[in-house]
């Protein structure tokens, strides 16, 4: 598990991933996958450059991992990237729950210090359903790539 924020690493969750896509397989339920990249916008640039993001991952990782439903899967894939394997979920109802995680944790004020305002996060959101034939890590691959071509959610 990922020390900072209490999900899963990266290797965990592509582990498990490959499990919860074979029991969606059999069966023949939707799976779809989330990457929740924080989105580089002028406060969270300054922030990142002065050590303030740092110190606010914990808390959004902590808010990504509660705000999902108990068999969803939460991870941390990189410093500022999310992602969420969401068993029987269609690629609607996942991108609709990604977007409903961002807002809540947009809505979120993080420390910047005293001399400067509080700072919020944007994400970039991509979202990818598995389709038949597809392995796991193919459709988290998808979903990151259309995660970097997003507009900030």
């Amino acid at each position: 598990m990922d020390a900072a924020t209490g999900l899963f690493t990266r290797d965990l969750f592509a582990a498990h991933l490959v499990r919860l896509a074979a029991a969606a397989r059999e069966r023949a339920r939707p799976m779809s996958i989330c990457v929740l990249r924080i989105a580089d916008k002028a406060d969270v640039l300054w922030a990142r450059s002065n050590g303030w993001l740092d110190r606010a991952i914990p808390q959004i990782g902590s808010m990504v991992g509660r705000l999902v439903r108990v068999e969803d899967t939460a991870a941390r894939l990189a410093p500022e990237v999310f992602a969420l394997a969401l068993p029987a979920t269609n690629q609607a109802a996942a991108r609709a729950a990604a977007e409903r995680i961002a807002a809540v944790i947009g809505c979120t004020a993080f420390d910047a210090g005293e001399d400067r305002s509080p700072f919020v996060c944007e994400f970039d959101i991509g979202v990818a359903q598995i389709e038949n034939g597809e392995g796991a890590v193919k459709a988290l691959e998808r979903a990151a790539a259309r995660a970097l071509q997003r507009e900030a959610v």
